[in-house]
């Protein structure tokens, strides 16, 4: 639960200093260090260091991991790979109906293979099974949703339009009880997991049916101006972020130059002479 608590504060706070992490979490700083490697590790946090140009080891600074990571090394990249080529090998395993012929009914994603509900609906692997459309992109999104939910534990089901994605048998219903915001932790995450993978689908709502043991997702297919959109805005999110960084860093230079060119005070130096 410690883990949750701090990617909450993260996702509501955004960057943060492992000291005021662990106090929001009220947890010790060593504590709080070790749990952050572990969300680091997992590829749910990134860790920076803070810009700086005084002498002296800058603060590590701490955020969610969101948008596209294009590092082909990180984690969260290799995870999408690792779903698609489980994805893959399942459905080389399975009967697959055509991506242009739809099925005839929703169809089970997580929890190991997916095996639709109707008969007469022969479905691929996990989510792919509802993938109506033959956009490579859209089979990729549902591919890495579909591992995701399965690595999780969840029992889920994608409708065969494609716009919603039913959770059963929560595996943290238990823990939902007393902390809620484990709900709203886990649909951060797979709007993440459906970002990292690229594609007009996303996670747009969270229905809590009957919390903790059912809840439903509301699926967006997003058009090809909200995708431009959404590149428009990270874009300019970033500029802004760097304005910040440069006006941070000039800052300091300038306080720096200022602190060299100052005068020598009154007085300085006297006491080498009294010696």
């Amino acid at each position: 639960m410690s883990r949750i608590n701090l990617l909450h504060q993260l996702q509501q706070r955004g960057t943060m200093s492992v000291g005021d992490l662990a106090e929001a979490a009220g947890l010790h700083h060593n504590t709080a260090r070790e749990h952050l490697d572990r969300l680091i590790s997992e590829g749910f946090v990134t860790c920076e260091p803070e810009p700086r140009q005084t002498k002296g080891r800058p603060r590590m600074l701490y955020s969610a991991a969101s948008g596209v990571d294009s590092d082909a090394s990180s984690v969260r990249v290799k995870k999408v790979e690792a779903a698609l080529i489980r994805a893959q090998q399942l459905r080389r395993m399975l009967p697959v109906t055509p991506l242009d012929q739809p099925a005839a009914g929703p169809v089970s994603v997580g929890a190991g293979c997916a095996v639709p509900e109707s008969p007469a609906s022969v479905g691929g692997a996990g989510a792919a099974g509802a993938v109506h459309s033959t956009h490579p992109a859209v089979q990729r999104q549902f591919d890495a949703l579909d591992d995701h939910l399965d690595q999780s534990g969840f029992d889920a089901r994608v409708t065969d339009d494609q716009q919603h994605v039913t959770l059963h048998d929560c595996p943290y219903s238990e823990m939902v009880k007393d902390h809620p915001e484990v709900c709203g932790v886990h649909f951060r995450l797979i709007q993440g997991v459906l970002e990292q993978a690229e594609g007009p689908l996303r996670a747009h709502q969270l229905h809590l049916i009957e919390a903790p043991r059912l809840c439903t997702i509301d699926l967006h297919h997003a058009s090809a101006e909200e995708i431009e959109a959404d590149r428009v805005a990270l874009e300019a999110a970033v500029a802004e972020a760097n304005v910040v960084v440069d006006a941070m860093v000039a800052v300091t230079d300038g306080s720096l130059e200022a602190d060299a060119a100052a005068p020598e005070p009154a007085g300085a130096g006297l006491g080498s002479r009294r010696r």
